[in-house]
């Protein structure tokens, strides 16, 4: 039996199917006498503030190992269990209703997801499962219950099958446990996606309710490059893909394949990175240099801003795990939307996907800007670091965030502190008035980096956590790939470079036609340097330019995303045949 679904994290992974489902929780109606609502009160913020370590424990190891974009997940559920709106109105309705904490926090996540539904706004809707999340967690500490996770213990090779996994639950999995999960539903830019292309488990979603007709127990074969699962394999088959069952020795290594084996003219493969010992693996991995330093791991998880001085140290210690001549892109604080920071107390806002977000939020916070600035400026004295704003949507922001850079050098220079006067700046792509403009912001940027994250979403009016909607956040959609095109043209036309450090530069598929479109740089996690570098190297041995070049001027005219998907498949079948993950 062969499914077929949405790859959502790389790699093919051979193992035993284990089903699991989440615990059904029963529902609970119970009221209590009015005698009984102080300790009931107690019992519920006790509760509350269980899930909450809970969650703080969770983002701190995060934070500790470097995975900045899941311990963002957990900010966000963080964020939820301070929200009146929800875990407030659950505890008005122990007070006004004498509710049980279960009914009454039932009651309040039924009225907020009821609520969400009318409005039809994608943004809130991706919400929704961080709100069950965090609702369930509360309810499942009052009722003694662990996570569907954490019963798993002891057995090796499991390839997970689950209608969806919740974010909390997501970033417990354990690659020396599960080597690959298949899901029912999901998008390949979901939460969960995210997370397992961060841990490195291959994946695939979006598959449908057949997968319940696999028994537990089963072998499994996962590709989640081709979005295929096949169950009970054959020999034969295993051995097309490159290794019999008893070869397959687990690739543990990060990047078992090094970057120098690739040929000559090649794009510059980078790293996307969000702590100093990131940078350390992207270095011994052979990485060219970071394509992106997120800078808001610095912000998150503490009770104050950090100070220049930290910032500084911390730029210049990247910079020197690299060495002076590797580029090392600073992208300046990114918060807002999905990545709410609690330090910054801003009011809530209907859609903050559309409202203050990136460079918005730093334009209005110039003092975190400014001290962002001097320390990067500071650090740029030891290395190639170039800054990379984020969210630029005209050219007046563009224009007001130079302007700041450049006051900000004057003042450097006239307390004479050494630093890079010529130092980079450029543009993150990831809004479709950026695209359009282009042609004008290249006369003024030094280099673009296209956050595809975004602006998949943000040019499909699509939600990137939403199921329903997840062929068109498709990266391979042909609108997308002209605006890509446009813009790699754009700057090619005044002899500045285009990198891509959204999720779509390790996505295998668009491999070939992103080299065809000539982009100068893969910026991916450290868990993809590996297979991408495998697909770059395919490029001086196998593809001619002009072949890419025509592959991807022909995906352009074609109608589906999935049309994109079967024509790379056919034209570029050597991609889809990789070593297995047990």
């Amino acid at each position: 039996m062969q499914l077929k679904g949405i790859p959502a994290s790389a790699g093919v992974a051979w193992g035993r199917a284990l089903q699991i489902q989440a615990s059904e929780l029963q529902h609970d109606t119970h009221r209590i006498t009015p005698l009984l609502v102080p300790a009931e009160l107690s019992r519920f913020d006790a509760a509350v503030g269980q899930a909450g370590e809970a969650l703080a424990s969770i983002q701190h190891s995060l934070l500790v190992e470097g995975r900045i974009e899941e311990a963002e997940i957990i900010e966000v559920q963080l964020f939820l269990l301070k929200d009146r709106e929800l875990v407030g109105k659950a505890r008005d309705k122990i007070v006004q209703m004498q509710y049980t904490s279960q009914a009454a926090l039932e009651e309040a996540m039924t009225e907020v997801l009821d609520t969400i539904r009318q409005l039809d706004h994608a943004t809130f809707k991706e919400r929704a499962m961080d709100i069950e999340d965090v609702i369930h967690r509360i309810i499942r500490v009052l009722r003694g219950e662990k996570g569907v996770l954490e019963g798993i213990v002891g057995t090796e090779g499991l390839v997970l099958i689950c209608d969806h996994l919740s974010p909390s639950e997501a970033v417990l999995l354990n690659p020396r446990t599960i080597v690959g999960v298949a899901v029912v539903y999901g998008s390949a830019t979901s939460h969960f996606a995210i997370i397992a292309r961060s841990i490195g488990i291959p994946a695939v979603v979006g598959i449908g309710m057949g997968l319940h007709d696999i028994l537990d127990g089963q072998p499994v074969l996962l590709n989640g490059t081709s979005g295929t699962v096949i169950v009970d394999p054959s020999e034969g088959l295993l051995e097309e893909y490159g290794r019999t069952e008893t070869e397959f020795a687990c690739e543990q290594a990060v990047c078992p394949m090094p970057m120098q084996a690739m040929g000559g003219d090649r794009p510059l493969l980078m790293s996307n990175i969000s702590s100093l010992s990131e940078a350390i693996t992207a270095q011994s991995c052979g990485a060219d240099g970071i394509g992106l330093f997120r800078t808001e791991f610095l912000f998150m998880g503490r009770d104050s801003f950090p100070e220049e001085e930290e910032q500084f140290e911390t730029y210049r210690a990247i910079v020197s795990s690299f060495g002076p001549g590797s580029p090392i892109i600073i992208r300046t604080m990114d918060v807002g939307g999905d990545k709410p920071l609690a330090l910054l107390m801003l009011e809530d806002e209907d859609n903050p996907f559309l409202g203050n977000r990136g460079m918005r939020i730093s334009l209005m916070r110039q003092d975190l800007l400014r001290t962002q600035l001097r320390a990067a400026l500071r650090a740029s004295a030891y290395g190639n670091i170039k800054l990379l704003f984020p969210m630029i949507a005209t050219m007046g922001e563009w224009k007001q965030a130079t302007a700041i850079v450049e006051e900000v050098k004057t003042e450097l220079s006239r307390s004479g502190t050494a630093f890079n006067h010529h130092i980079e700046t450029g543009i993150m792509i990831e809004v479709p008035s950026a695209a359009i403009m282009a042609d004008r912001l290249a006369q003024e940027a030094d280099f673009f980096s296209i956050g595809t994250n975004d602006l998949i979403q943000y040019t499909m009016a699509a939600s990137r956590n939403s199921p329903s909607l997840r062929e068109l956040h498709d990266p391979l959609q042909p609108a997308v790939l002209r605006l890509i095109h446009r813009v790699i043209r754009a700057a090619h036309d005044r002899n500045k470079k285009v990198s891509i450090c959204g999720e779509m530069a390790g996505e295998t598929a668009a491999v070939p036609l992103l080299l065809g479109m000539g982009l100068d740089a893969f910026s991916v996690s450290n868990e993809a340097l590996s297979s991408v570098s495998r697909q770059l190297s395919l490029q001086s041995e196998r593809w001619d330019k002009e072949y890419l070049r025509q592959s991807a001027l022909e995906v352009m005219d074609l109608d589906h995303a999935s049309d994109v998907r079967r024509y790379v498949e056919h034209r570029f079948p050597e991609l889809f045949m990789q070593p297995f993950k047990r």
